[in-house]
């Protein structure tokens, strides 16, 4: 695992074991994994993190798009996240909108 995606002293058991729970996406380059998202039932986003050795290279698009279809799928009506300022571009060319700047 990167320090970039988690502390040096992350309990990696406690890790697997939080990431099986949300049945992530995942996207996979060469054997590593690159990017990986969650949808939970009520619609929120919690984990949506591409690595920053693959920007830009379509793994973003292509968990939002994934993200989108299960959610019309389990019929949600909304999708929520918190996420970095950053990131706020991204999501909102795909719909999501400012509710709150912290």
């Amino acid at each position: 695992m990167r320090s970039t995606w988690a502390p040096a002293d992350l309990d990696g058991r406690i890790w697997q074991t939080r990431i099986r729970g949300i049945n992530p996406f995942v996207i996979e380059a060469d054997g590593l994994l690159i990017a990986y998202a969650d949808l939970q039932e009520n619609g929120y986003i919690d984990h949506f993190f591409v690595s920053g050795d693959h920007p830009r290279q379509g793994a973003g698009r292509l968990l939002m798009e994934t993200i989108h279809e299960n959610a019309k799928r389990q019929s949600l009506k909304m999708l929520t996240s918190e996420v970095s300022r950053t990131a706020q571009q991204f999501f909102e060319h795909f719909g999501f909108e400012v509710v709150e700047q912290r």
